[in-house]
Parts: C-alpha cells; sequence; structure tokens
C-alpha cells in the first residue's frame, strides 16, 4: 500500500466552510394573570387531595381553585 500525502486534502477540508443552520426560537409569549403561591398543609390532606384530583381526572391546582372558587367567591 502506497503512502499518500494527505496535506491537500487536508488543506481543502479547512478551507471549506459548513455553515450550521440556526433555528431562531421564539417564546409564546402568554400573559396570565396567575401569581405564586405556597403553603403548608398536613401531608395527609394533601395526598387526600392528589388522590381526588386524580380520581376526578383534573390538576391539584384545578382542584384548590375550584374549591376556593366554590366556598369564597360563588353566591357573593
Amino acid at each position: 500500500m502506497a503512502k499518500q500525502d494527505f496535506t491537500a486534502l487536508i488543506g481543502k477540508a479547512k478551507e471549506t466552510q459548513i455553515k450550521t443552520p440556526v433555528q431562531k426560537v421564539v417564546p409564546i409569549k402568554e400573559k396570565k394573570n396567575e401569581v405564586l403561591f405556597s403553603l403548608h398543609i398536613p401531608a395527609e390532606k394533601l395526598k387526600a387531595l392528589k388522590m381526588i384530583s386524580a380520581e376526578q381526572n383534573i390538576s391539584l391546582k384545578n382542584l384548590i381553585n375550584s374549591a376556593i372558587d366554590k366556598k369564597y367567591f360563588e353566591n357573593k
């Protein structure tokens, strides 16, 4: 097997510029009128709430918000 001269090939590869495509990511700006609020509740109550939300196939957030709405904001 004859030894090949790779310097010309390497020089050619260095001259070639590969343009990598750049993907522009634009976030969807959705303004939500929400504020993060955290609180401490007993572990057993949280477990029960999670079970109820799973049974009703809704998120824990929606379950708690609907309970607050029913208790404090309906029929006023």
